[in-house]
């Protein structure tokens, strides 16, 4: 008897062992899976999501992206680059006495045209953002050797906001070229 006994108790003692090997085995694993989700939705890892790469030899214009945005064809690779002009800018900025008068013409290059189409309707949108950039402007930042250049990366920054709000993968906007600057 006493043996049938402890049979039991170290039976039921492995019974117990495997439920909890169990249970921590799912706990594991709703973890993992809570973190990949959770991972997936985080902005931060959407570089993972959007993969530059060339996709032809010798083509460094294409570019691949996420499906999130609206695909283009690739442009050929020995395509010249479309501009999307803007109309010019004439707009008072803070000149402490020295300049009130800011103008400014722009260009934004990509190479790809259909990307300079979908821009046309956004064109307002585009106006409006950059008026209130070159607003905020002080003429003691823009008259320094480096004050234009910041100007462009900004100008560029707020253009990919406006694109990727969108849809538009922003990085098919290469660059912006100011064809005229003037403080007056």
């Amino acid at each position: 008897m006493a043996e049938e006994t402890e049979v039991k108790k170290s039976g039921g003692k492995g019974m117990i062992i495997i439920l909890l090997v169990v249970v921590i085995l799912l706990l594991v694993g709703m973890g993992a899976m809570a973190y990949l989700l959770l991972n997936a939705q985080n902005p931060q890892n959407a570089a993972t999501e959007e993969v530059h790469a060339q996709l032809e030899e010798g083509n460094n214009h294409t570019k691949n992206y996420s499906p999130k945005y609206k695909q283009y064809e690739a442009p050929a690779a020995d395509a010249a680059p479309n501009y999307f002009v803007m109309d010019k800018f004439v707009v008072n900025f803070n000149g402490d006495g020295k300049a009130k008068f800011l103008a400014v013409d722009l260009q934004f290059m990509t190479f790809y045209p259909q990307v300079v189409t979908d821009m046309e309707p956004l064109r307002p949108i585009l106006k409006n953002d950059i008026q209130r950039l070159l607003r905020n402007q002080h003429y003691n930042d823009l008259i320094t050797a480096e004050g234009p250049d910041k100007l462009r990366a900004d100008l560029l920054v707020v253009v990919r906001q406006v694109l990727e709000q969108h849809k538009i993968y922003p990085e098919l906007v290469e660059d912006v070229y100011m064809t005229r600057f003037v403080m007056q």
